[in-house]
């Protein structure tokens, strides 16, 4: 039950650190959905983040590390900074992807991208330690 709830709120924590790159950076939106998605609509923009932040997540747990494996040899010729080309072509993924499911994650380009992922690493590890998720607590 524990994986669950840590599971959740990693997805509840990347939605809004979503929140806070779409806040932050110019170029990259998450626009709200044509139709209704659950009742009156009132909750739909919150709904579209959490369906964001799950495609993120599942991107990031099976694409990034291979490409990072696969960069590797030019992340350690860079000194790192290769590493923030595979997080932006990762985010770009994510609205790709995002897109042709009905989400509405809008980036604008491969700078907005770059930016984006790096408030959204900065951003999903600040709430990060403000909820424990990743300080190593109780599993």
């Amino acid at each position: 039950m524990g994986t669950l709830i840590r599971w959740l709120l990693d997805i509840i924590v990347v939605a809004i650190a979503l929140w806070v790159v779409t806040a932050l950076v110019p170029g990259v939106e998450i626009l709200p959905p044509d139709g209704v998605l659950y009742g009156d609509g009132q909750y739909d923009h919150a709904l579209v983040f959490l369906g964001v932040a799950v495609v993120f997540i599942v991107v990031n747990a099976i694409v990034s590390p291979i490409l990072h494996t696969l960069g590797l040899p030019i992340t350690c010729l860079t000194l790192g900074l290769f590493a923030l080309v595979i997080n932006a072509l990762v985010f770009m993924l994510t609205a790709w992807l995002s897109n042709q499911l009905g989400l509405g994650l809008i980036i604008d380009g491969f700078w907005p991208a770059l930016i984006g992922a790096v408030v959204l690493a900065i951003a999903r590890g600040v709430l990060g330690l403000v909820t424990g998720l990743f300080t190593g607590g109780r599993r």
